[in-house]
């Protein structure tokens, strides 16, 4: 189903400043942003088409192949982060589907790791691909780590939930607002984005710090009056009759066409094999369009993270959260996102003022012209 939304207007907004400001052949006009000359992600041959984006349509699969096979991560096993939850469901069906080996790569192995610890083992080398929260990375982006985004992935997938027999219906100045994780985590952060779209400021409300184990025991002691967290533990909170959710990333207007993670890269792995990272991005953004089409499919996919034991959820509540979802993102709505979320961040004091947000565009996303793969 297609949806509309202030994201999409921003993203033409985007396409129309990238139209004036001029395109071309890669490595001849448009951007500098990679130390071979050419924009990032670009492999020779690529043209940067008149939206601005990255046309890998101007190669053949052949050329694309010969290209692949000089790039030093070529016939290597490509890690890949694996979460234990739903988020990454696009990856092993990238992978189990064959939408990875239709690529050539031979190798794609997951490895348990997410959070901070996937993010700098990217940024090390230490893992080749990952998902993570756009928001997260462009925190960190700003802080010089060497992590970007090439595609996005769904949208999501945290809220913010009260006791189920509450009389909040929404955030109230006053309240004490338990997050998952640290302050200045990433729900934490979710959290100030909620607050803000409703018309307050930081300081209306008391910020607690807390083990997702204890989110739960923290409400029903009284200690907090309202919990930000993944949904999967907060719809477990709502499917076992504690909590009912007051503020969603899934399903509110303001938040349901945003992008929430995106598929990770290295910089330095990027500029190093532009053809494997958009081969990768390929694969996956074709999982993520066949999870797009249909309800049965993302039941399909959850079945297949059952079977290989990447979830521990039932069935039913599996189904549940990824239709909450959605998927098949362009790359228009992460351009958007990224520049929706920047501006926030600058206004929350997240980011300094002067942060310059057509840089992070140029340098923190890969743009792919996504619309010529079937």
């Amino acid at each position: 189903m297609k949806r509309t939304s202030k994201l999409k207007l921003l993203a033409l907004f985007t396409t129309g400043i990238l139209l004036l400001s001029g395109c071309g052949a890669a490595g001849n006009q448009g951007s500098d942003s990679s130390s071979n000359g050419r924009p990032l992600g670009a492999a020779e041959g690529v043209v940067v088409n008149e939206e601005g984006l990255l046309d890998y349509s101007a190669l053949s699969e052949e050329q694309l192949t010969a290209l692949y096979k000089k790039e030093a991560a070529y016939g290597q096993t490509i890690t890949v982060n694996y979460t234990g939850s739903l988020c990454p469901v696009a990856l092993p069906v990238a992978k189990y589907l064959g939408f990875v080996e239709d690529e050539g790569i031979s190798s794609f192995e997951f490895v348990q790791i997410s959070g901070d610890a996937a993010r700098d083992a990217l940024a090390s080398g230490n893992l080749n691909v990952a998902i993570g929260f756009l928001s997260d990375w462009l925190l960190y982006y700003q802080n010089g780590e060497e992590v970007v985004s090439t595609l996005a992935l769904h949208s999501g997938c945290a809220s913010a939930a009260v006791l189920s027999d509450s009389d909040y219906t929404g955030f109230e100045k006053g309240m004490r607002i338990g997050v998952a994780g640290g302050i200045g985590g990433i729900f934490h952060n979710i959290g100030l984005r909620f607050i803000n779209h409703d018309g307050f400021n930081t300081d209306d409300f008391t910020w607690v710090a807390l083990d997702a184990g204890t989110l739960l025991a923290a409400l029903q002691e009284g200690q907090v009056d309202v919990i930000i967290a993944s949904d999967e533990l907060i719809y477990n909170f709502v499917e076992e009759g504690y909590t009912k959710v007051i503020r969603s990333q899934d399903y509110d207007p303001d938040f349901e066409n945003e992008v929430c993670c995106s598929l990770g890269f290295s910089k330095d792995f990027v500029e190093k094999n532009p053809v494997t990272v958009y081969k990768i991005t390929r694969a996956v953004y074709r999982a993520s369009k066949w999870l797009a089409e249909s309800e049965d499919n993302r039941a399909q996919a959850v079945d297949l993270l059952l079977d290989k034991q990447y979830i521990s959820t039932t069935r039913e509540m599996g189904i549940k959260l990824i239709n909450l979802l959605h998927y098949g993102f362009g790359t228009g709505e992460m351009i958007a996102t990224t520049n929706v979320i920047g501006q926030e961040y600058k206004d929350l004091g997240l980011l300094p003022s002067d942060f310059d947000l057509s840089n992070a565009e140029e340098q923190f996303l890969v743009k792919y012209d996504l619309t010529k793969i079937e």
